[in-house]
């Protein structure tokens, strides 16, 4: 899957703001479990007093369903 083809603009910025470069090429499944793990992994360094894990959560929300559906 290309995700520079499968992401919005602002989708491609969220990941850039965590650090995960996307580039115009098709991604292997494991490269699209490793996203997703490092997604997972920076929602969840967040606080849950404050409400981050939430706000992030539903941030990122539609780009983990597109590397969901993408691994299958």
């Amino acid at each position: 899957m290309n995700l520079l083809n499968r992401c919005t603009t602002k989708e491609i910025k969220l990941l850039e703001n965590i650090g995960l470069n996307v580039e115009d090429k098709d991604y292997t499944n494991e490269e699209l479990r490793r996203y997703e793990s490092q997604i997972e992994d920076f929602i969840m360094s967040h606080s849950t007093k404050n409400g981050d894990i939430s706000k992030l959560s539903n941030q990122y929300n539609s780009i983990l369903n597109t590397l969901v559906k993408g691994n299958k």
